[in-house]
């Protein structure tokens, strides 16, 4: 099984519609997420699952969604966790291929940066995992990567820390190479690097990082 869940940040109909249909074979589970089941609507398309506790959309649209989608898990606004974390705990169960997430980055920071530490939840489980939108591809990573400037999502590459410090971090073929470095929790020495070639490899002993692949445009 592949799972795209989509949530309810920053969204953009047109590239949801393109991501959806690249990944559109018999074994994809379309998960909404609160309003983002509402963002799969709009790009053409019906969740196969709907999860939230729906607070961030009207009681008629709450009452409209839970009646057309069967396939539902209705959370108690008054919980611990984030509607996010919740279908990230629920898709660990199904035990998928791979997962996409889009709508889980936005106008609010403090949903954004959770979200980002809770990509680590498929790390840990041996899941691929990447977070998407249109500047944006997102992934955590662990020892040696090679990297292919055909393949890149964009042409800025940088590495954030997610265990901190990580040691031992070597990079050849990139614009501004490192041997061997340091990368602390409180330092942007990894951001807003690119490849020379047609190639380029990061190694490190030890601990996670972010992997982002950007762009402006």
């Amino acid at each position: 099984m592949q799972l795209i869940l989509v949530a309810g940040g920053a969204q953009d109909a047109s590239f949801m519609k393109n991501q959806i249909e690249a990944m559109m074979t018999e074994d994809l589970c379309l998960v909404g997420i609160d309003a983002g089941v509402k963002a799969i609507e709009d790009a053409g398309f019906r969740p196969d699952v709907v999860i939230g506790d729906f607070d961030s959309v009207s009681a008629e649209e709450r009452s409209r969604m839970l009646d057309r989608y069967p396939e539902q898990i209705a959370l108690d606004p008054v919980k611990d966790d984030t509607d996010l974390e919740a279908a990230i705990r629920w898709s660990l169960r199904q035990k998928p291929k791979r997962v996409v997430l889009l709508g889980v980055l936005g106008k609010r920071m403090d949903h954004s940066l959770t979200n980002l530490r809770l990509l680590m939840l498929y790390r840990e489980a041996g899941i691929e995992a990447v977070i998407l939108d249109r500047w944006n591809r997102i992934r955590i990573i662990g020892g040696s990567v090679r990297l292919r400037r055909e393949e890149l999502y964009g042409p800025y590459i940088s590495l954030i820390p997610v265990t901190v410090p990580v040691h031992g971090i070597s990079l050849y073929g990139f614009k501004y190479p490192l041997e061997d470095a340091v990368l602390e929790p409180f330092s942007s020495l990894g951001v807003s690097n690119e490849l020379t070639g047609e190639e380029g490899e990061i190694r490190f002993r030890d601990g996670f990082l972010y992997l982002m692949e950007t762009k402006d445009r």
